[in-house]
């Protein structure tokens, strides 16, 4: 199998994973429909990846979603593949989580994800099958104190995407993880805040991202789940836990 001319939508494409994923994809032949709530950087990125299209979404509106799905069909015809990257992070002990943010990175780290892929599946179906790509994380398979509405939300993810694969392997539609580790982006700058203090010493955890992964690791994770349609890829073979 080859991406040559594959139709694939990157979500969160605008900056870090999704970023060096959509010029990854672009680099192996596809052709990349770039969301996020970012359009300008999107017209930007746009301009080093030919023949794409820009597809400005919240992944948090059901209807900007559907509406992504749709305007990349009707662009290119068909759709072969979903990358789910868009996502944030929030730090908080578990006593003073607030709710507002719990209910706002569980819409978007695993609703939105849940309504792309069912706007999508139709379409994958149509085209006699395809790949779907949930980006999931090393933190849902640890207990590092600030982080457990961000790990709960991967967790969840963890649990529809292995269910969804099950579910839509016989329309050979297949459904993937691909976790990272720290990750050298712009993620820590970019997590939720609240006015509500977060029981954190100092406010916040001090993860140094500069020091992880370079995205582009991830990217050609990515691209492997989208070829071979295995169940899950780590960034390093350490993280995989027995299930």
């Amino acid at each position: 199998m080859t991406l040559r001319n594959k139709i694939v939508i990157v979500t969160g494409a605008s900056s870090g994973i999704g970023k060096a994923t959509a010029l990854h994809l672009s680099s192996l032949g596809a052709k990349v429909a770039l969301a996020s709530r970012n359009h300008g950087a999107l017209e930007e990125l746009s301009k080093s990846i030919p023949g794409s299209l820009v597809v400005p979404t919240d992944m948090t509106d059901s209807v900007q979603i559907k509406a992504m799905v749709e305007s990349t069909v009707a662009h290119f015809g068909r759709l072969d593949a979903l990358v789910n990257n868009a996502g944030r992070a929030y730090e908080a002990t578990v006593e003073h989580a607030d709710p507002e943010a719990f209910d706002l990175l569980f819409r978007l780290n695993v609703l939105g994800p849940m309504l792309a892929l069912q706007a999508a599946v139709p379409h994958l179906r149509q085209a006699g099958g395809g790949a779907i790509v949930n980006i999931g994380s090393g933190t849902a398979f640890l207990a590092i104190p600030g982080y457990s509405v961000y790990s709960s939300t991967k967790r969840a993810l963890i649990g529809f995407s292995l269910t969804a694969r099950n579910e839509l392997a016989a329309d050979h539609i297949r459904v993937s993880l691909v976790h990272p580790r720290l990750t050298a982006t712009s993620f820590g700058e970019n997590k939720v805040r609240t006015e509500i203090p977060n029981g954190l010493p100092g406010g916040k955890l001090g993860a140094d991202y500069s020091r992880g992964d370079p995205p582009e690791v991830i990217a050609a994770l990515v691209a492997k789940a989208i070829l071979e349609g295995e169940a899950e890829y780590f960034a390093h073979e350490d993280m995989r836990k027995p299930r």
